[in-house]
């Protein structure tokens, strides 16, 4: 009976040759060779459950507990950018071949396909807030250039593994029940699932804090939950079912009315006018002065050279009080903006 404290898989390619070598074994719990071949590892996944005592397969770190390492043979020599997929390449076939054993995989321990629970190890650091070490296994595709990227090459081999589930929906058990002040993978999870639907808007890190607390209480609200902040089996079932979050319907002068960093932005935006107002004043007065006192001068040149020489002090403050009004203009937009977006998503719409 396969044990069901297997929480994701993990895929890889082994940066070797199209045959499972025997360090490959010691990694990897299954790997897919260059002609679709499945190979068993040395561990079993069953190792994975506690890595405390030294006997597992150690394919990503820091995520070894409870993740099942699955790879694609090859890849040897590959270089990033410009890429180049080296002298053994993971071909079409392997790859589906490798994304069937996934969907299989699912089945056995169920373990859903979302992209936290089935995903590459390039978007481990991405999507867990689990830092790695320069791991862009896989985020690209030998035979298909148009698709580039983590996040991309994830969700095509996702698209794959649904359609070899043939519609079956698999349904994780075994989660974790989180409360307020826990750490760990399983709260980045959550923390991911709360941001792809619209309610987590801060950093993938894992930490149980009053800002995740706060959008989960929000999106257990909007879902006709227990409001008590803790994720049990239906607050889990909730996350996987519920719809993206509405935006608010808020206007600009909304946020000009109620924001009171909106109306800070507009006080300064208007004492960036004054003082722009000022500082082309004083360009003109300036320009004035020293025009009528540098009449004397021949030419163009020796106008312009008199105006510097005789008032650069002023001439100098006035501009730069106008690269100040051009930066508070700026910075007094950008921030209202800023101010509009957060509203509309939810966060809070008079701070």
């Amino acid at each position: 009976m396969a044990d069901k404290e297997m929480k994701r898989i993990i895929g890889h390619w082994t940066g070797g040759a199209g045959r499972a070598s025997a360090l490959d074994r010691e990694h990897y719990h299954r790997l897919a060779e260059f002609d679709g071949t499945i190979v068993f590892g040395n561990e079993t996944i069953a190792d994975n459950i506690v890595t405390s005592d030294g006997d597992y397969a150690a394919h990503t770190l820091r995520l070894n507990t409870g993740s099942i390492g699955v790879a694609c043979c090859g890849m040897a020599g590959a270089i990033e950018s410009p890429f180049s997929a080296g002298d053994h390449p993971i071909r079409e076939e392997q790859f589906n071949a490798f994304c069937k054993l996934i969907a299989e995989l699912c089945l056995e321990y169920s373990i859903p396909v979302t992209p936290q629970t089935v995903l590459f190890h390039s978007e481990v650091e991405p999507n867990l807030g689990v830092q790695q070490r320069g791991k862009w296994d896989i985020n690209r595709l030998p035979w298909d250039a148009s698709i580039r990227g983590a996040r991309a090459v994830g969700d095509y081999m996702r698209r794959r593994v649904n359609l070899m589930l043939g519609g079956v929906e698999v349904v994780q058990t075994n989660r974790p029940t989180l409360r307020f002040g826990m750490r760990g993978v399983a709260v980045a999870e959550l923390q991911s699932d709360l941001a792809d639907l619209g309610y987590f808007a801060g950093r993938v890190d894992g930490d149980f804090g009053p800002l995740t607390r706060a959008t989960l209480l929000a999106f257990q609200a909007d879902n006709d939950l227990a409001t008590d902040a803790v994720v049990g089996r239906m607050t889990w079932t909730a996350l996987g079912d519920a719809d993206p979050r509405p935006l608010r319907d808020v206007t600009q002068a909304d946020i000009d009315a109620e924001s009171g960093t909106a109306k800070d932005a507009l006080m300064t935006a208007r004492v960036g006018d004054l003082v722009g107002i000022g500082g082309v004043a004083g360009l003109v007065t300036q320009a004035q002065q020293a025009g009528a006192a540098a009449e004397a001068a021949s030419g163009v040149l020796g106008t312009v050279s008199g105006i510097v020489t005789e008032h650069w002090p002023a001439l100098l403050l006035c501009g730069l009080c106008v690269v100040a009004w051009v930066a508070l203009r700026a910075l007094g937009h950008t921030t209202r903006k800023r101010r509009l977006r957060d509203a509309r998503e939810h966060r809070s719409l008079a701070r």
